[in-house]
């Protein structure tokens, strides 16, 4: 893939200045956070003060009271409650969050996540017959629900009130729960809206802990879930998420719950310290393998469990399931590779729409994701199965795929999801019509500069710069992820030093020098840059992360290179 680099703006030094001396940072992080938009004192004491005491009063959000009030009367009356979830990562900590939380309040507590493969995502009435069988009188829903409004008004008839905890974009109904509690509602002045669903659920926990006057650290014991779900959801990880992440990460890396802990042995991560991206890339497939594959409760099971040895035995099953879904990605990915070049031009089609019998549906989402990455165009992959498509979609650009899906919704039997990523049911022979207007769609909304792929480079920098004090203030800059990016830097005449190599799977492997200073530097998926860096004569210019390297009990700074331009000396 080639990259446009895009070069930071200039920035005057006065204001550079001013915030390097107040808080004692190098210029280079200071120009950072003021392209970020941290640019003024205030600002950037904010950014950094990550404490408990930051997080905002849960009562701020609409409905809180009233959801806390039927809560606490269902714990004193001894109600079943059942905690309706959904099956990615966010939705089994959210699920975890509520179902321990509230049994650890003396609840008669039950949960349910419904079949990814019987009843699909999201409230559904086959699931609130399940409530009705087991006899709760009341539903939270947490991770879904705000678009369930049929589903809620058939609870509501079977004599079950409902909670709804959701982050997901509303519909311009909502439905007729006993309280709705969303921050994204058009009537919420909560003060950040960005909450994934295990922190609006964490945000029920502060509430019932203020309203019973219980020990104000209760809900805390619940923020190692929280920032895994937070950080799976690839969600903004600014403002109260970066708190969330912060706090969630320092408790699983002090001390891991007993099936925590079991995970992070399993997937070799143990005694390693945890970042966001290890959450992203090795837990959360691990985490949403059991939902993808069999059934997402396995995972609630894993994240309550007291006992370690239990946490193992799940842990076992996760792993065994991750690995036979990468199997299936894996093919499902080729064959998709395999639809693209043989039916689809890519100079004309702007949004990919990939069809076929019977893909697995667990993977479908995933294998989106890195057809989107590898063409840079939103995907919707669908699999046909029993004469009915389900796809799911990914975007990217100031393309809205959910709201591109609401002005098609007369081709769909049902979709949700929000701007990046969205679900549809579909007759298979709406599939051509989807293919056809949603490009249409796209020529107005998609401009052709976002099919360029770009990598924004935050600053330039030379490697005599690279310091204590430089590291330090980069550290201090985590946790990272959306809305706070690892910064990307770039350096220009650079030279190899030593060989350069192909490892692993495709990987690019080599040492850089400037003037005196050498750093290691790995590629991911890069091995096809080999021939380019080997250029005799040629002027070399990366960008590139900074990130610790752990091996053999040994750390040391390494580049993780996201581009190289080689540039002729003539």
């Amino acid at each position: 893939m080639i990259y446009k680099w895009i070069l930071p703006p200039p920035i005057a030094a006065d204001k550079i200045n001013q915030i390097a001396r107040e808080f004692d940072l190098p210029p280079i992080i200071a120009r950072i956070l003021i392209q970020r938009g941290i640019d003024s004192p205030p600002k950037v004491k904010k950014f950094y003060d990550m404490s408990l005491e930051n997080l905002y009063d849960p009562f701020l959000l609409p409905g809180m009271e009233e959801a806390v009030d039927r809560i606490i009367r269902a714990l004193r009356e001894g109600e079943n409650i059942l905690i309706y979830g959904d099956y990615d990562v966010d939705g089994v900590t959210s699920v975890s969050i509520l179902y321990d939380g509230l049994f650890y309040l003396g609840g008669k507590v039950s949960f349910f996540i419904p079949s990814r493969f019987r009843e699909g995502y999201g409230v559904s009435v086959e699931g609130v017959k399940v409530a009705k069988e087991k006899g709760a009188s009341l539903i939270i829903t947490v991770d879904c629900g705000i678009t369930a409004i049929d589903e809620v008004e058939f609870a509501r008839e079977l004599g079950i009130d409902v909670i709804i905890c959701d982050h997901h974009q509303p519909s311009e109904s909502v439905p007729q729960a006993i309280s709705v509690l969303n921050p994204k509602l058009p009537n919420s002045a909560y003060p950040y809206k960005e909450l994934a669903g295990c922190g609006v659920a964490f945000k029920v926990l502060q509430a019932l802990s203020q309203k019973l006057n219980i020990n104000p650290n209760f809900p805390n014991q619940y923020l190692d879930l929280v920032a895994l779900g937070t950080a799976a959801d690839i969600v903004q990880l600014l403002d109260e998420n970066r708190i969330f992440m912060y706090q969630g990460l320092k408790m699983i890396n002090q001390n891991p719950r007993p099936g925590l802990m079991a995970l992070l042995e399993s997937s070799g991560l143990l005694g390693r310290p945890l970042t966001v991206n290890a959450i992203v890339f090795v837990l959360a497939p691990r985490l949403n393998a059991v939902g993808r594959m069999s059934n997402a409760k396995k995972a609630v099971h894993l994240l309550t469990t007291r006992s370690f040895q239990q946490g193992r035995n799940i842990a076992r099953i996760l792993e065994y399931e991750n690995r036979t879904r990468k199997d299936i990605d894996e093919i499902t990915f080729e064959e998709a590779l395999e639809l693209i070049h043989d039916e689809i031009d890519l100079d004309s089609k702007r949004v990919l729409v990939l069809a076929k019998e019977n893909w697995h549906t667990g993977v479908i989402g995933i294998v989106a994701s890195r057809i989107m990455e590898k063409f840079n165009r939103p995907t919707i992959l669908i699999s046909i199965q029993n004469g009915v498509g389900k796809g799911s979609a990914r975007s990217m650009g100031n393309f809205d795929i959910y709201e591109g899906f609401k002005k098609l919704k007369h081709l769909f039997i049902n979709f949700g999801g929000h701007k990046f990523a969205a679900g549809i049911t579909i007759d298979p022979e709406n599939i051509p019509l989807l293919d056809r207007e949603i490009n249409m769609l796209s020529e107005e909304e998609l401009d052709i500069d976002q099919l360029i792929p770009k990598l924004k480079i935050d600053a330039e920098i030379t490697f005599d710069q690279l310091n204590a004090q430089f590291f330090s203030a980069l550290s201090d800059m985590a946790p990272f992820g959306p809305g706070n990016m690892r910064p990307v830097f770039v350096s220009h005449d650079l030279k190899t030093y030593g060989p350069v190599s192909v490892v692993g799977n495709n990987h690019l492997k080599a040492k850089f020098k400037q003037k005196s200073i050498v750093l290691d530097a790995i590629g991911y998926n890069l091995g096809h840059l080999i021939d380019l860096i080997n250029r005799p004569k040629g002027r070399i210019s990366c960008a590139y992360v900074l990130e610790e390297n752990r091996w053999n009990g040994r750390t040391a700074i390494q580049m993780r290179l996201k581009d190289i331009e080689v540039r002729s000396n003539g």
